[in-house]
């Protein structure tokens, strides 16, 4: 099969291959879906597998099925096979009606090393840094007006592939420019689309966000179309196709990060921020102290936010 596949496209360039492939989980994944769901009427479904990182193929079984709710794991590749194996031996010690009666909804993936105090305290002892004196959220906020990307440095690392304000990059969306910029210091590819987050009082004004959407979303695991009258307004963050891939947060789960994005909101007008990881291409995300201090010293962002200060170089 692997070698029909390479024969079939060898004389067609690759963007017409991702393409057709794409199309293809479209078509045959929400079919497979509506099968079992014939087998078994259901209104919320629960989505698992690297299959399911693809966050368009999702928006589209959102659309195409019936569906009041989806969960899409969001550790969805083999690294939430832990999760698998430590559920299944609960499941196996405890039985079905504690299991089921012990379940929690999955607030935040913020489940890393959290190195809160130790960051500014190893910040501090760096020669070549500066802490910023005055209000935290206020500094940060009019870098990041004057186009500066600002790593946030706090909590547990994120769980998974999303980097979900622990260990995020965060720029102004209101310029597409800042996608080549961005790329260009993290060593990424210049189609490598950035997302946005946004508050959840705002979500709806800004993104189609029918009930399905809204809980994956909490999780970037899904795109969705962005509203008109939103899209000339932050194109750093609006794919080609007028989608986006949305993180929606609540304050309880990250101040720092809400706070930020709140004073934003309430100085430029815009209600999204970019997100993206804080790691260069094909390394993992920035995880110690250590290595966020080198990313701000080799220039990778222009400063780092914690919960007790902005740090740049001197």
């Amino acid at each position: 099969m692997r070698e029909w596949i390479f024969d079939l496209c060898k004389n067609v360039d690759r963007e017409n291959v991702a393409a057709s492939f794409q199309e293809l989980l479209h078509i045959l994944v929400p079919q497979s879906i509506q099968k079992l769901l014939t087998i078994f009427p259901t209104k919320n479904i629960g989505l698992s597998g690297g299959l399911f990182a693809n966050v368009r193929l999702n928006q589209v079984i959102a659309e195409t099925c019936d569906l009041d709710s989806i969960f899409i794991y969001p550790a969805m590749s083999d690294a939430g096979l832990c999760t698998g194996g430590a559920l299944q031996n609960l499941l196996e010690s405890d039985g079905l009606e504690t299991w089921l009666s012990h379940r929690e909804t999955c607030e935040n993936l913020y489940l890393g090393g959290n190195y809160d105090q130790a960051a500014d305290t190893y910040f501090d002892s760096i020669e070549s840094f500066k802490k910023i004196e005055g209000d935290t959220i206020a500094l940060t906020v009019d870098a990041l007006a004057n186009g500066d990307a600002i790593a946030i440095y706090n909590h547990g690392m994120e769980f998974g592939p999303r980097a979900l304000g622990a260990r995020s990059v965060i720029a102004s969306p209101h310029d597409h420019d800042i996608n080549r910029s961005l790329n260009e210091r993290m060593e990424r590819s210049e189609f490598m689309p950035f997302a946005p987050y946004v508050r959840d009082v705002d979500a709806d004004e800004v993104f189609h966000l029918p009930n399905a959407f809204h809980y994956p979303a909490r999780f970037m695991t899904i795109t969705c179309q962005v509203k008109d009258e939103w899209k000339e307004k932050i194109p750093a963050v609006v794919h080609i196709d007028n989608t986006a891939r949305p993180q929606i947060i609540f304050r309880k789960d990250n101040e720092l990060y809400y706070d930020i994005l709140t004073a934003f909101k309430e100085k430029t007008g815009l209600p999204v921020l970019i997100n993206t990881s804080f790691n260069v291409h094909e390394e993992p995300i920035i995880n110690s102290p250590e290595e966020c201090a080198r990313a701000l010293i080799d220039n990778r962002v222009d400063g780092v936010v914690t919960a007790n200060g902005l740090y740049k170089i001197k």
